[in-house]
């Protein structure tokens, strides 16, 4: 049980930096409840997956270069500045919406897409999976149950985030709403001009 029990560690570790995950799922819970956070968690996991997956098994199947972050980086930051503009539009009102099932897809995409397009979040993962095998020398299955428990922390850690968000819209005003969403837009376009800032540097060294 282990790897389990440093998996578990690993994820809480993960789950509460406060990149930009954390701050949509303490948006969206406060606006549409926790379930809106399950289905972002959800997304975050299901792209993890993916990170996980390609960087223990297939990462010599990555070209060389920089080719693959660039591409990252700059889908990653088109996609935090439309967040970040549709934040800083919202007309707020105080409003206790009921959660329709037409949002799943589009809180499991925002999930899975601020997760996927964060090239930290493999170069992570990655560090992680040499650690598992070059110095702790875990086999495969002990590797598994690491990640399992990892996941299984992120998305515990996740929904407490947003539990504990959704709580809050009881007691808040337009104004405070307003403010959160500022807020949040600010973040995301500071997140984007971070993420897109090295990408001048890799088109001209590849001219």
């Amino acid at each position: 049980m282990e790897p389990i029990f440093y998996g578990f560690l690993t994820g809480v570790a993960m789950s509460l930096m406060l990149g930009t995950v954390f701050f949509a799922l303490i948006q969206n819970s406060i606006e549409y409840g926790v379930r809106s956070g399950m289905f972002i968690a959800t997304g975050v996991i299901l792209s993890d997956i993916i990170l996980i997956s390609l960087s223990f098994f297939h990462v010599e199947l990555l070209p060389a270069g920089g080719s693959v972050e660039m591409w990252v980086r700059l889908f990653g930051g088109t996609f935090l500045i439309v967040y970040a503009v549709s934040s800083l539009r919202k007309k707020r009102k105080i409003e206790y919406r009921q959660f329709e099932r037409s949002g799943v897809f589009f809180l499991l995409a925002t999930g899975f897409m601020l997760n996927i397009l964060n090239p930290g979040n493999f170069i992570g993962w990655l560090a992680v999976s040499t650690q598992l095998t070059q110095v702790a020398g875990y086999s495969l299955p002990q590797c598994l149950l690491f990640f399992t428990g990892a996941l299984s922390a992120i998305f515990c850690t996740e929904m407490l985030i947003a539990f504990s968000a959704s709580l809050l819209k009881e007691i808040l005003t337009d104004v405070f709403l307003r403010r959160l969403d500022i807020a949040v837009g600010v973040l995301f376009l500071g997140f984007a001009i971070f993420m897109l800032w090295p990408v001048p540097r890799m088109l001209f060294s590849r001219t």
